[in-house]
């Protein structure tokens, strides 16, 4: 039969090269394999790209093996027509200049319409202002607690202290305060015992060594020493009666010795208090009558439910006595144990804390006047309605650039702010945002004493400062500070009389009374709505005006402004161009000499580029501070995996562009290695499959390595990460 089938003949010519057959490592253990393999693949990558280099520039290819591409080059301005929206480093024509990107392109847009934006609203009338037709007097207390309050200068009430404290005097009842932040829990519950302790030291000789009469417990230690601070101002018309702190990072021996001499009031973190309880004998429990569990949401987040548990099985098992040690009769006191739970919301976790700690409790809350109607507040709580909120939209590389001129604006005016808070995620982060904000060194070494516990935590600001305020203070606070440093840190922010700013994580949301707190800035946003509420609750507190604002990136995160409408009202919008605009109308100084300028003649937006690249280049000039900002966009990024599971949507991590977020760290590129320290690990059943069929254990490393696990991707392991924080309800990034 004919071949009829057709014959191509392809030439491949002369120059064509078969591929090498790749090699094949076998013998030795798994990982070694895996390694000579990698090394194998990355020479003969090495080999082509070299090879490609002669061919395409026709030299004999001999370039440098370490070679990396600059992260930046350096170029000579040709003349030309300026771009729109300018460059940065302009100078004359043929002059060198460096290149930066540039901020204000291939940003995502924005969702919100800011022209239809609402216009900034009057602040509402005070919903947690003392009450002007009543007084304390009015309530029952003692002569004694009257005169210090006056001292104090607080002569009204607060909605729910008129509630609650007739109740916690006459009552002895178990009792449930509910009330929103910042309308003055801590004397609701503090006024009543004092009070009956104190009649009772009327009639008898009670003293320190009477016994301990109230226990109070606080989730931070700032909030423990706030506490103490507040019982020891009312305890000075009594001086026979002590408070004392219990907390941790301070000394136990020095706690042990007090307690030894007599206290009658403790104020203790759960931690160290079941330390106590385990180790110190002469602690005991048959006088207690009052037990506080202060922001009882908070105590179950952080994990703190078994120590709680200890603690009332401990206050169960111990009778209560009739008398004190040395025979002083107690009938005046209540003559069972009252526990009084603080909480500003009823999630499930206080519903638990509830059942396991009260009895036939009583609720408390403040009425809800016509004027100021208030939602149900089962799981969520409101905002005082005099606060102004608002909001700005910002692209994640003009981060930076617009929180410096949102502060320079708001310092702008003498008197108009005087103390601010600033919340960030992680405590990496509030140190680099901390060094990159703080003045020249030279100037701290001259004004400040080098064994102060705050030489490193309290420094003056630069770039925010103004005509009218020129020396601003800049604090940091976080957790991984020691104790010492956080107190000294706190109190010297809360007695500073110049402007002040407090850079701080969680550490610093949580029921703390700072005075004079008129803004709150959230860099980063809460990891849950709850902890929104109690970081704006830092300003307009009893009464006062106050204003918040919140940074969100264009996209997912703008659909956060409907849960913050839903629990504290609609914010205001602000666009970031704006905000450019208002603060870069501002003469800045740069305090640091670097190749980049800030001057008058440049637009807004030169300004802005300009501005980055000085503080791209400080990170250049310095190695540590360089790593403060690798460091602080790794944790933030791992933070950003922690948002609660409701709220995830919002905060998509995998929307962010990584690179886009470098530049608010004031990083040429994103540095890799934001994985490290995740576990990943495949699921249980599939590794006892896989080591099934392949021979070795599961259980063992080598079994999993040689069962060819797989590997889970960096954001995958956020992903899991963050599914994992949400369950627990909080992790280090909320304190840390």
């Amino acid at each position: 039969m004919a071949d009829d089938g057709m014959i191509l003949n392809f030439d491949l010519g002369m120059d064509v090269v078969a591929p090498k057959p790749r090699a094949k490592i076998t013998g030795g253990r798994w990982r070694d394999r895996v390694k000579a393999q990698k090394s194998l693949q990355a020479s003969a990558s090495s080999s082509s790209a070299k090879e490609g280099r002669k061919s395409r520039d026709g030299d004999d290819g001999n370039v440098d093996a370490g070679y990396e591409r600059p992260v930046k080059r350096i170029r000579v301005d040709q003349p030309s027509a300026p771009k729109a929206g300018g460059r940065p480093g302009g100078g004359k024509p043929g002059q060198p200049r460096e290149i930066t990107s540039s901020l204000f392109s291939f940003n995502p847009k924005a969702v919100t319409n800011f022209e239809e934006a609402e216009v900034e609203k009057e602040a509402a009338e005070p919903s947690n202002a003392p009450l002007a037709e009543n007084s304390f007097k009015g309530l029952g207390l003692s002569d004694r607690l009257v005169a210090e309050l006056e001292k104090l200068k607080l002569d009204k009430p607060t909605a729910i202290q008129k509630t609650s404290i007739p109740l916690l005097v006459n009552s002895t009842s178990d009792a449930f305060i509910q009330a929103e932040t910042g309308s003055g829990k801590t004397m609701a519950y503090v006024l009543p015992m004092l009070h009956r302790v104190m009649a009772l030291s009327q009639d008898s000789k009670i003293h320190r060594n009477s016994g301990i009469f109230g226990i109070i417990l606080t989730p931070t230690r700032e909030l423990a020493k706030q506490v103490y601070a507040v019982m020891c101002q009312l305890l000075r018309a009594t001086p026979w009666l002590v408070a004392s702190p219990v907390i941790g990072g301070e000394s136990k021996k020095s706690e042990k010795a007090r307690i030894r001499k007599g206290v009658n009031f403790l104020v203790a973190t759960p931690g160290r208090l079941t330390d106590h309880l385990q180790n110190t004998q002469v602690l005991k429990l048959s006088t207690v009558r009052w037990l506080v569990l202060d922001e009882g949401d908070r105590l179950m987040e952080l994990g703190f439910e078994d120590d709680i548990q200890k603690l009332i099985t401990q206050l169960g098992k111990a009778e209560v006595a009739p008398q004190t040690y040395d025979g002083v009769s107690l009938a005046n006191l209540p003559d069972r144990r009252i526990t009084v739970l603080c909480s500003a919301t009823m999630k499930m976790s206080v519903q638990k804390l509830g059942d396991m700690s009260l009895k036939d409790a009583i609720h408390v809350e403040a009425p809800k006047e016509d004027a100021v109607e208030r939602k149900a507040q089962e799981s969520t709580f409101s905002a005082p309605a005099q606060l102004k909120m608002s909001y700005i939209v910002t692209p994640s590389k003009l981060r930076f650039v617009t929180l410096i001129s949102y502060l320079k604006s708001v310092f702008a005016r003498k008197g108009s702010v005087m103390k601010l808070i600033i919340f960030i995620s992680c405590a990496d982060s509030v140190n680099f945002h901390y060094e990159m904000l703080r003045g020249p060194p030279a100037r701290e070494k001259s004004s400040e004493n080098p064994t102060s516990l705050t030489v490193n935590t309290v420094a003056h600001a630069a770039y925010i400062t103004s005509a009218a305020n020129k020396d601003i203070m800049l604090h940091r606070l976080h957790g991984s500070l020691p104790q010492p440093v956080r107190t000294a840190t706190l109190r010297s922010f809360s007695d500073c009389k110049d402007p002040t700013v407090l850079i701080t994580t969680d550490i610093s949301s949580r029921g703390l009374d700072i005075p004079s707190v008129d803004v709150v800035v959230e860099l980063d946003p809460a990891f849950s709505i709850e902890d929104h509420i109690h970081r704006i609750g830092r300003t307009a507190r009893a009464g006062r005006p106050g204003k918040s604002v919140i940074f969100l990136t264009p996209g997912c995160e703008e659909g956060y402004v409907s849960l913050m409408a839903s629990n504290s009202g609609t914010p205001t919008a602000q666009n970031y161009d704006t905000v450019l605009q208002n603060g870069l109308s501002i003469p800045m100084e740069l305090p640091f000499e670097t190749h980049a300028k800030v001057e008058e003649k440049q637009s807004y937006t030169e300004k802005a580029e300009n501005l980055q690249l000085h503080l791209e280049q400080r990170l250049l000039e310095d190695r540590k501070r360089l790593d403060l900002g690798r460091n602080g966009f790794k944790s933030h990024i791992r933070a950003y995996a922690t948002h609660t599971k409701e709220e995830r949507g919002f905060f998509d991590l995998t929307q962010l562009h990584l690179g886009h977020l470098a530049k608010s760290f004031c990083l040429r590129e994103a540095p890799g290695g934001i994985g490290n320290g995740i576990e990943r690990k495949a699921s249980k059943a599939g590794r006892a499959k896989k080591a099934g069929r392949d021979g070795p254990t599961a259980g063992s490393k080598r079994g999993r390595e040689d069962a060819g696990e797989e590997v889970v991707g960096g954001q995958e392991a956020f992903m899991r990460m963050g599914r994992m924080m949400g369950k627990l309800g909080a992790s280090e990034f909320n304190l840390g």
